[in-house]
């Protein structure tokens, strides 16, 4: 195990140590960080850069020890050392950009004087005389290679705004017609501060990134055109990043005040200092000669500055033999609610769906393992958030290392959910995964739509399950990687002789006859709570001898403990729930996608009451469609005293029957499961 350390511990060289380690680790070397060396202040994208790398060194074997900033060296350094106690056949090696011989030897001093030996300690200066930003902790090189192009394709262009203001409203206006050209596809690298003064302006939906959301490694692997504006180059991963860019044969154009780029000898083109004259140059000048420019730059003698390779022999690193890798391509499920289950129970569905010959796997959360399972399919388990956690995405981070061990490059993500985690969207950059993402419409009113698709871009495939009614999909984006299927849900079906045995067997299971049977699944009350409508069922129901009400939940749902202490209802937690449902005389939900479905295409009477979180799609506007066409009864949440009049109705005055006549003659679309699976098919084989 190689372990790096820094002359000096802040979040500048913290930044560094990520570099180097990703670098190495790409290499092929087994590369860590001690945890003491996380700042407080790491912020969100360097804890998921970080996760990979952070060890106790009590429990691993240091082989190696890699310092990187030995020009400037503090105590923390050197009680690390002191601490590790190093064998003496355990290499140190450590790397600095020294202004005199004077400083070169003071540092060979204090490293001798922690280790109790001689330290290998290698000048910046001889491997690149001009470096882009001599501050820089970490030794700016990379792995020489080219990387294939796909011709055809919009170039991806990347604009590190750096030290620009972005008070001139021209400067955003510009900006976003550039983000809107056909022929090339933007993304803005932007400091805290820039994005806050985009997100506040008019122009909100400008596609950003933070310096530190991605590693420099994964932004060169995704980037064709690199544009660099302000005083210097913007800080040691905007530095890292145009390295590791221009090795791997993308273009990198100066357009920073003092030429930082070009100075260093770097094989980058100058650009206009102007941001309003850069889209003209891009597409006059740049985009239709990607291939010859990237050709006059790997001829450049500066490359064999910055190659990795030429460190890896002055310091004695030989990369180690790589790990067997796995031959058979995995197909991996990932739903995103772990209480609902509505995400894993259309997965399942569509999994189950696949070609014989693909066997799909699932991560997710622990509520959703058992339905998993039942289904006869391995199942990862992925840690719940919790809000006792001091960090909100902390167990983000941990799917994010969880998945990252099972999946490896072309493997195939499937995932379901409405945002794109952190997680999701670096695995599918670093693993150069086959993704599909299914991603569900009716998004409520006030959801930032352009923040919601931002990431889309990452996915080979969108596959849009639709509603029951036509007026309830939107459409939030084009291409011709979007599919649209049929609507996907679960199917159920009971015979007469099987609908009466069930009701026997809950008359037997309860000890008690019942001429009506009212199911209520109005969800755990963890989306929005809808408590005082169940108790109001509840109590309706209470005094009434012919009725026997079930509140039917998933396995693990809260539900609140007043539930239970209703001598006629029932609590009954089960997988089985559209059983239930076919048996009832009456079904009251919520109007989730899931249950919708189900209760339309299996004929099922139902009140709604839809939830309103505002994270949830807008079962108000999905429940008011069925309303309008007389296939169930509509309970909002502001009309709570009309609950009562609904159900005495729908059990006493033959309302149910109006909604069976609709609900038998409706026209209802094709399932889309099967075209969904074949889509998830075709990609795989295809990738």
């Amino acid at each position: 195990m190689i372990f790096i350390e820094a002359g000096t511990r802040s979040l500048r060289s913290f930044d560094a140590q990520l570099i180097f380690a990703e670098q190495l680790a790409a290499r092929g070397f087994n590369v860590c960080i001690d945890a003491e060396y996380l700042p407080n202040d790491a912020g969100r994208g360097r804890v998921y850069d970080a996760a990979k790398f952070l060890v106790d060194p009590g429990e691993h074997v240091v082989e190696i020890v890699f310092v990187i900033g030995a020009d400037e060296i503090d105590d923390h350094l050197l009680a690390s050392l002191r601490q590790k106690q190093l064998a003496v056949d355990v290499p140190v090696i450590a790397t600095g950009r020294f202004e005199a011989q004077q400083s070169y030897i003071a540092a060979k001093s204090r490293l001798a004087y922690a280790l109790g030996r001689e330290a290998t300690v290698l000048d910046l200066t001889d491997f690149q005389p001009r470096s882009m930003l001599p501050t820089a902790a970490c030794p700016l090189v990379a792995d020489i290679r080219t990387t294939s192009r796909s011709a055809g394709k919009k170039s991806n262009v990347a604009v590190v705004l750096g030290s620009m203001e972005l008070e001139d409203t021209e400067t955003l206006s510009c900006l976003s017609r550039m983000s809107n050209q056909s022929v090339y596809n933007l993304r803005l690298i932007v400091s805290g501060a820039q994005n806050e003064a985009i997100r506040t302006s008019p122009f909100h939906d400008l596609p950003t990134c933070l310096y530190t959301d991605l590693s420099s490694l994964i932004l060169a692997t995704s980037t064709d055109v690199l544009v660099m504006f302000g005083h210097g180059v913007a800080g040691v991963r905007m530095a890292a990043f145009a390295v590791e860019l221009m090795a791997a044969g993308g273009i990198a154009i100066d357009c920073t005040d003092d030429e930082a780029i070009v100075s260093s000898g770097a094989p980058a083109l100058i650009g206009p200092k102007s941001l309003l004259a850069l889209d003209g140059y891009l597409t006059g000048k740049i985009l239709g000669n990607i291939a010859r420019v990237a050709e006059q730059a790997a001829k450049s003698q500066w490359l064999n500055s910055v190659d990795i390779s030429r460190l890896e022999t002055a310091a004695g690193l030989k990369p180690t033999k790589p790990e067997p890798v796995r031959t058979e391509q995995r197909t991996l499920f990932y739903p995103t609610n772990g209480v609902g289950l509505g995400h894993a129970q259309r997965c399942a569905i569509i999994a189950k769906a696949l070609p014989d010959d693909i066997t799909p796997i699932f991560a997710a959360f622990p509520s959703c393992v058992p339905l998993v399972r039942r289904e006869g399919m391995d199942c990862i388990p992925l840690v719940q958030r919790t809000e006792i956690s001091d960090r909100f995405n902390g167990n983000d981070v941990l799917t994010y290392r969880r998945l990252g061990a099972t999946l490896q490059e072309n493997d195939r993500l499937v995932f379901d959910g409405g945002y794109v985690f952190d997680s999701v969207y670096r695995l599918i950059l670093e693993r150069n995964l086959s993704a599909v993402w299914v991603r569900r419409g009716l998004w409520p009113d006030g959801r930032s739509r352009p923040r919601m698709l931002e990431r889309e871009g990452v996915f080979d495939r969108v596959i849009v399950p639709s509603e029951a009614f036509e007026e309830l999909n939107d459409t939030y984006s084009f291409g011709d990687n979007i599919h649209t299927v049929g609507p996907i849900f679960r199917k159920a079906a009971l015979t007469e002789d099987e609908r009466d045995g069930l009701r026997a067997r809950l008359a037997e299971r309860f000890g008690r006859d019942f001429d009506h049977l009212v199911v209520s699944m109005l969800g755990g009350g963890v989306a929005s709570d809808r408590s005082a409508q169940l108790q109001a069922i509840c109590g309706m129901l209470e005094d009434r001898a012919d009725c026997l009400h079930l509140v039917v939940t998933w396995p693990g749902s809260t539900v609140q403990p007043a539930t239970f202490g209703w001598k006629n209802t029932r609590v009954v937690q089960t997988f089985e729930a559209t059983k239930l449902c076919l048996a009832a005389d009456v079904v009251i939900s919520a109007a989730g996608y899931n249950s919708v479905l189900e209760i339309l295409y299996n004929k099922i009477p139902a009140i709604l009451i839809p939830q309103s979180a505002p994270y949830l799609d807008n079962q108000e506007r999905r429940a008011r469609a069925l309303a309008d066409r007389d296939l169930c009864a509509l309970i909002t949440e502001k009309e709570f005293m009309k609950l009562e009049r609904t159900v005495s109705d729908c059990l006493d005055q033959g309302e149910l029957e109006i909604y069976r006549s609709a609900l038998n003659k409706i026209d209802l679309p094709e399932p889309g499961a099967a075209k969904a699976a074949e889509i998830i098919a075709e990609a795989q084989y295809q990738k």
